[in-house]
């Protein structure tokens, strides 16, 4: 039988994972690393370039490697690779089929089948994305999962008495929080809240601007336009603030950034943890607005809560934990293998749904309202598209509500049922979803004819939304599995992996001809050693 993995999907880096005996393990590459830098690229031969070699081409050869490619999941952007187009969907798709490999080879065993995480704040579009990225990558998603809940799943102090953790995940990308309550083999998600644009991308790009400007001040004029340039600022600026996490100050050095005339330009300069840290509180202050946010919605106070845990190689920064116990007032900070606890968390869910015997069962919630545009009428007249919620944000799922609306107009033979999720009363500032119509109404005066429509939920995040005339039984529905899917479906869906495997098949010759180089070097060091 196949092997089912859990799949850490992340912005920086990502990660795969398995079980063994009940118990999941992250899978190595063959040198032994966990983690595999969420970095596509081409060299110049075309070549493809996933993980560390993508990563090491970036401040050379920036135009040809992709980085942090998660924040556009969800989008009709594209990335070009050799000249080619790419969507969001194909490009995480390689790096998802690298660790399928990585897998494969470590267990000698196919893998079809995968859990793969995401960020609880992730909306339907960017979840869906992330299934068909999944798809093209040749595996058969079994469930999206949030990333928080599939951290509190190795949660390792259970007991029958009931626990309430708060997980902070601050990654490289996104940031969640969720309240997450422990009974024994039980993982409840009670609430969650986050912010799909703040990670450690975001300190870096402050960093590299600091780095930047500083080059400026010593050499009185401005940095030239190049990509190249901007590159090597951003990769100092990372290597400075991992740095600055464990030590008070660093030096920085860049040589030979750019030429004024004949004289090259370098960076040598200094950063100082707290340079660092006034930079980014402001953006951590945020991070403290969601926990308020999630807690608010879950009805607790921080004295309610047992622990707080901390997950993402950026909570690796003395100040995030510094500024999460001081804002909760003494609640226990721990971190907790922040950056293999979300792939271990999805192994194990992947376990669970592969009926393994597995310790642990999930129930998880909705991370936004979903509802429809309505009308409203007033004293001042018509109110169009109001927002009206069928299933609250933080809601158990699966989770099938249901509520009755009514025709406006005499006659009225038509109603457009518009679904969208989001928190804004004005239902065009949510996030738009899908939209359907209910034609044949009978013909009768304003109010008269009633429309039931009903959402259900499940737990892959699918949304099927009916809506039926309550007397004659007349009814429309449809399934919210959009975006990404349908833009991918069919022709399009088999086009993408045919490019993927194209690239894939250069990247596995590339490999055989470096192996085979490797052999001839060692027969002709045999052939030294034999004279």
């Amino acid at each position: 039988m196949a092997t089912v993995v859990g799949i850490d999907l992340g912005t920086t880096n990502s990660l795969v994972a398995a079980l063994d005996g009940g118990q999941p393990w992250v899978i190595p590459d063959e040198a032994g690393e966990l983690l595999l830098p969420s970095v596509v690229g081409t060299n110049a031969q075309g070549q493809l370039l996933v993980g560390q070699a993508a990563l090491r081409q970036f401040a050379a050869a920036p135009e040809r490697t992709v980085r942090s490619i998660k924040r556009q999941m969800g989008s009709d952007g594209q990335v070009r690779l050799d000249e080619k187009p790419y969507s969001p969907e194909e490009i995480s798709a390689l790096i998802l089929r690298s660790l399928k490999q990585r897998a494969e080879a470590a267990l000698e065993d196919t893998v079809e089948q995968a859990v793969i995480t995401v960020p609880a704040y992730f909306t339907d579009a960017q979840r869906q994305a992330t299934k068909a990225a999944g798809e093209i990558a040749g595996l058969e998603v079994l469930q999206i999962l949030n990333e928080p809940t599939a951290a509190a799943l190795v949660f390792d102090s259970r007991s029958d008495e009931t626990q309430r953790l708060l997980v902070y995940d601050l990654g490289g990308g996104t940031f969640d929080v969720s309240i997450v309550e422990i009974t024994g083999p039980v993982t409840e998600v009670l609430a969650s809240h986050g912010n799909n644009r703040l990670g450690g991308d975001d300190f870096d790009r402050l960093l590299q601007r600091l780095l930047g400007e500083r080059v400026e001040q010593e050499h009185g004029q401005p940095l030239p336009r190049d990509a190249a340039l901007e590159a090597r600022l951003l990769q100092a600026a990372e290597r400075a603030k991992i740095e600055l996490s464990e030590r008070s100050r660093v030096a920085v050095r860049e040589p030979y950034l750019f030429s004024e005339g004949d004289t090259p330009v370098h960076l040598d300069t200094e950063l100082r943890r707290e340079e660092l840290e006034a930079l980014v509180r402001p953006l951590l202050r945020d991070t403290l607005e969601a926990i308020d946010r999630a807690l608010a919605d879950a009805s607790l106070k921080p004295a309610d809560l047992d622990r707080v845990i901390l997950v993402g190689g950026s909570t690796r920064m003395p100040l995030v934990q510094e500024l999460v116990e001081q804002h909760l007032g003494g609640v226990a900070v721990n971190s907790f293998e922040p950056d293999r606890c979300v792939a271990l968390g999805a192994a194990l869910q992947a376990g669970v749904l592969n009926g393994e015997e597995v310790e642990t069962f999930l129930v998880d919630v909705t991370p936004h309202s979903l509802g429809i545009a309505t009308a409203m009428e007033t004293e001042l007249g018509l109110i169009p598209n109001i927002f009206s919620t069928i299933i609250p944000r933080n809601t158990v799922i699966p989770v099938s509500r249901s509520k009755l609306y009514y025709t406006m107009r005499d006659g009225q033979q038509l109603v457009r049922i518009e679904v969208s999720q989001g928190e804004q009363l004005n239902a065009d500032e949510n996030v738009p979803l899908g939209h359907f119509d209910v034609e044949g109404l009978p013909d009768r005066p304003a109010g008269d004819v009633a429309i039931e429509v009903q959402f259900g939920f499940d737990l892959n995040g699918i949304l099927t939304v009916t809506a039926s005339e309550t007397s004659s039984g007349k009814q429309e529905q449809l399934v919210v599995n959009k975006s990404s899917i349908q833009r991918l479906a069919s022709h399009e869906l088999k086009h993408s992996r045919n490019q993927i495997d194209t690239l894939f098949a250069s990247l596995v010759e590339q490999m055989d001809e470096a192996a085979d180089e490797d052999d001839q070097e060692d027969n002709d060091k045999e052939n030294i050693h034999a004279r």
